[in-house]
């Protein structure tokens, strides 16, 4: 591995096919990813109807000069945009989430010809840019992100709490807001969603002093959150919003969605944007073929099931390492605490090396103090049978 850049950390394992909710390594063993990738997959593995339609691309054509478009990209817009619950009328792909934000973020500057970012403290939006200076991860000190009410409940006084801060910022720098940026649930940041009352009036207070809501679709997208869209736990309806990861179940493929009314008001120099592979027709036809199998065969709808079965679940654990259980949709999140001698940091990668031993791969976060699962949508019930035995064996300590 030593011609790769330590870009990140590797586990000593190289991984040789996949299939459905399965992995498997050179040597033959298999494990159940319950990161459906990096948070990719929701279809599973190299669902065969894409894979199909990918193929039926391959032979046709798959890159085009920026100046051409081609019918799969039309075909593929359409059906994205009638995916939607409510009416969005214009979009463009683009290649990966923090692109997708840039862009969409960009378009909220120039709409608004302002330059502000409003977001939440500990949200992640993106990997550069304005999205990571506006996300938890950045360095940057900024009095524009709000706290973050860690609140599971819709009868809580959370926007008591927080209104004088709000209403703070928006006093000082209301009319140099350009967008509020929301990513509907935190899932890198230890799986917490903010409650439904707080998010409203934000969004009202952004909206009347004339920006825009930006919302990051590129995880809680594709049915992840529990509907089609994270942005429908609020009861709201964005300017602009932006996906990723599962929109093309593995393939680098990412789009902001908005209206044509938003566009008209920015000049063909202001809106000019081009890259190498944007608007690619390989690309386009996954994004119809991802859409299509979300449609035909209710993935949504069906996956309701499985996330209460899991839930139900990891909701009756007990163990005293236990601190707390998140879940939004078919984003779970386990929060550890010291047990027995150990730091939550010691019990984190232990039960991390013992999943990988038992064949599943989990997500986990050392500063954060949490394990995460995401499987697949369409998981089997004897996936989740054997999930629920073996984390029932591991955290047996």
């Amino acid at each position: 591995m030593n011609q790769i850049l330590k870009t990140n950390s590797f586990e000593p394992i190289l991984l040789n096919k996949a299939e459905g909710s399965w992995i498997w390594d050179t040597h033959g063993k298999k494990y159940l990813d319950c990161e459906s990738g990096m948070w990719c997959v929701n279809l599973g593995h190299n669902h065969p109807r894409v894979i199909h339609d990918m193929k039926k691309q391959l032979n046709e054509i798959i890159h085009r000069n920026k100046g051409f478009l081609t019918p799969i990209t039309l075909e593929a817009a359409e059906e994205l945009l009638k995916f939607f619950p409510n009416k969005y009328d214009t979009l463009t792909f683009l290649n990966s989430g923090t692109e997708a934000m840039e862009f969409g973020i960009n378009f909220a500057k120039k709409i608004t010809k302002r330059k502000r970012v409003l977001s939440l403290q500990d949200s992640y939006l993106g990997a550069y840019g304005t999205a990571k200076s506006s996300s938890y991860t950045s360095s940057e000190d900024s009095k524009l992100r709000i706290p973050y009410p860690l609140c599971d409940s819709e009868q809580c006084n959370c926007l008591e709490i927080y209104q004088p801060i709000i209403d703070d910022v928006f006093q000082n720098y209301s009319s140099e807001f350009a967008c509020f940026v929301l990513e509907p649930v935190m899932v890198s940041g230890g799986v917490y969603k903010p409650c439904k009352q707080f998010i409203r009036y934000i969004c009202e207070k952004i909206q009347n002093s004339g920006g825009l809501i930006v919302i990051d679709e590129v995880t809680t997208g594709m049915g992840r959150a529990g509907y089609k869209f994270g942005y429908q736990l609020f009861e709201i309806i964005p300017d602009v919003v932006v996906l990723g990861k599962a929109l093309g179940n593995g393939y680098p493929v990412s789009a902001i969605i908005t209206n044509s009314f938003l566009e008209s008001k920015l000049t063909p120099a202001e809106l000019y944007y081009v890259q190498s592979h944007q608007l690619d027709p390989l690309g386009a036809a996954v994004v119809k073929s991802v859409v299509n199998v979300f449609n035909e065969e209710k993935i949504v709808e069906r996956s309701k099931e499985k996330i209460q079965k899991l839930k139900d679940f990891l909701w009756s654990l007990d163990q005293p390492f236990i601190k707390e259980i998140r879940s939004y949709g078919m984003i779970f999140g386990i929060q550890i605490q010291p047990y027995n001698g150990m730091t939550r940091e010691e019990i984190i990668l232990k039960f991390k090396n013992q999943f990988l031993e038992a064949g599943i791969l989990i997500g986990y976060n050392v500063n954060r103090e949490f394990i995460r699962l995401l499987p697949p949508l369409n998981i089997q019930d004897s996936e989740i049978e054997f999930l629920k035995e073996e984390i029932i064996r591991v955290f047996e300590v």
